[in-house]
């Protein structure tokens, strides 16, 4: 087997495993990965018209360049892609009827050796320290925005819930779930008067974008639990387009941070004594 063979065939592996780490990540959420896949494929071709690959076989620049507008084509389609509204044909939970409408969303769920009881204290008490790639992704996040982060320590010790409802967020739920949910008018740059939880689900001025996430914790029997955490925003008016492509470029980072949330609050749920019934 010659080599070019087999360094298309590492490039092929490595793409691949890529994409399935990356959906992972993301939840599955297939116009972010297109749009990556695009600004990828961009970034190889442009590299490729500076310095054609000849290692792969690539004696032409001409190669990069179409390579380059391809990647272009694709990232721009799929982040410019128009968002569908997605309708809960039946509420289950109760942020199905706090958030019945939404655009965009993403799931995770996980299994953990502990009662419910347990699941829900540690979902109350978890920190931002759990989130451990959080600071990087602010970081990166004041970098380009160019407003940089300082606050990383003062960060660690806070709980995550409690942050949120300092910030304005709204807490509903039942026994089993807790759901939080915001709203914030992006052209006029102001939070709404939104107070309870029915002027919430009322509440539709064009402009604003409307967040909810919850955890819901199911009893699995034999001494197991199952935690997932959905997160839906619902963008109004205007603002979906926009929402669109903010929603496909940072849905990775966000997958990645649900994940490292979910683990620590199963470090938490196994780590405790166990609770009266």
């Amino acid at each position: 087997m010659s080599f070019k063979a087999v360094a298309w065939m590492l490039l092929a592996a490595t793409a691949f495993t890529t994409v399935l780490l990356f959906n992972y990540w993301a939840a599955y959420q297939l116009l972010s990965t297109l749009a990556y896949s695009g600004i990828v494929l961009a970034l190889g071709g442009l590299a490729n018209l500076l310095l054609p690959f000849r290692f792969l076989g690539v004696r032409k620049r001409a190669v990069g360049a179409l390579v380059l507008a391809g990647g272009v084509a694709l990232a721009l389609a799929a982040l410019f892609w128009p968002a569908s509204m997605i309708r809960v044909a039946q509420p289950m939970t109760r942020l199905d009827e706090i958030v019945p409408e939404y655009q965009f969303f993403e799931k995770h769920s996980t299994r953990i050796h502990a009662r419910p009881e347990q699941v829900m204290e540690a979902i109350r008490q978890s920190t931002f320290g759990d989130l451990t790639s959080l600071v990087t992704l602010l970081k990166i996040r004041g970098a380009v925005l160019r407003t940089p982060f300082h606050d990383a320590d003062d960060l660690q010790s806070k709980r995550v819930l409690d942050a949120f409802s300092a910030s304005g967020y709204l807490v509903g739920g039942s026994e089993h779930e807790v759901v939080m949910f915001g709203v914030w008018n992006v052209q006029a740059n102001r939070h709404p008067e939104v107070h309870t939880l029915q002027e919430f689900v009322d509440y539709r001025e064009q402009g604003a974008v409307k967040t909810a996430f919850d955890f819901n914790v199911e009893d699995t029997g034999g001494g197991w639990s199952t935690i997932s955490t959905e997160t839906r925003v619902a963008a109004l008016g205007g603002v979906s387009r926009g929402m669109a492509r903010y929603w496909r470029l940072i849905v990775p980072g966000s997958g990645l941070l649900r994940l490292q949330w979910l683990e620590g609050i199963k470090k938490r749920a196994e780590s405790m004594p166990n609770l009266p019934s």
